[in-house]
């Protein structure tokens, strides 16, 4: 016998109540930080003519519907992560990914029948977008990568492609404010280089910060 007995009614004592995390309380900072990086984006770099004319082209319609509900998608999925539970279906981020993959694929399509519609100024304007996307990416991760450091999640390589993927989506979302490009060969290489890149970033770096 140790001099120390366990003593199973000494833990009970000692529990406290702990709040349970709210999924829907979470995922409200990451909208702020994207309402905010869009405003930022469009105050410095200017928002799109047709934004500001309120005459919407379709395609930027279609591309930040789509972006959006990836971005939410996933994010929320990955605040269900932090308390994991029985039954929880975190499904819902597949079909926006679903989704959002017809970009890409319609433009493989139109570069396929030889109509590639992409000149070396949008090049360099695509590498903008990858640069102001990862930086509103890495703005709306912070908060999820909290939340997980709180919470339990018990797949961490998943919980970090899942935040990469919202960060990105989330991130690319806001900066279409700005992008004045609607081309679906434009759209489908550099928004899926913007979200892909995310997530592969998540991936390396989400995993090690939230290990128990």
């Amino acid at each position: 016998m140790t001099s120390q007995e366990f003593n199973i009614a000494d833990l009970v004592n000692d529990l406290q109540p702990v709040r349970p995390l709210s999924v829907s309380g979470g995922i409200i900072l990451p909208v702020i930080l994207t309402v905010i990086f869009a405003g930022f984006t469009g105050w410095f770099l200017g928002f799109r003519a047709d934004l500001m004319q309120g005459d919407l082209d379709p395609m930027f319609l279609l591309r930040a519907g789509t972006l959006l509900l990836l971005g939410l998608g996933a994010a929320h999925a990955v605040l269900n992560m932090a308390s994991p539970s029985v039954g929880k279906a975190n499904d819902g981020w597949k079909m926006a990914m679903a989704s959002a993959a017809l970009f890409p694929l319609a433009a493989m399509i139109v570069v396929a029948s030889g109509k590639m519609d992409i000149g070396m100024n949008d090049m360099a304007f695509g590498l903008e977008c990858l640069r102001m996307s990862f930086i509103g990416g890495f703005a709306v991760a912070v908060p999820m990568v909290l939340r997980l450091r709180r919470g339990a999640p018990t797949s961490p390589n998943r919980a970090g492609w899942l935040t990469g993927i919202a960060a990105g989506g989330l991130g690319a979302f806001a900066y279409g404010f700005h992008c004045p490009y609607d081309s679906i060969v434009y759209i489908g290489l550099f928004y899926t280089l913007s979200v892909v890149s995310c997530a592969v970033a998540g991936r390396l770096i989400v995993p090690s910060l939230i290990r128990w």
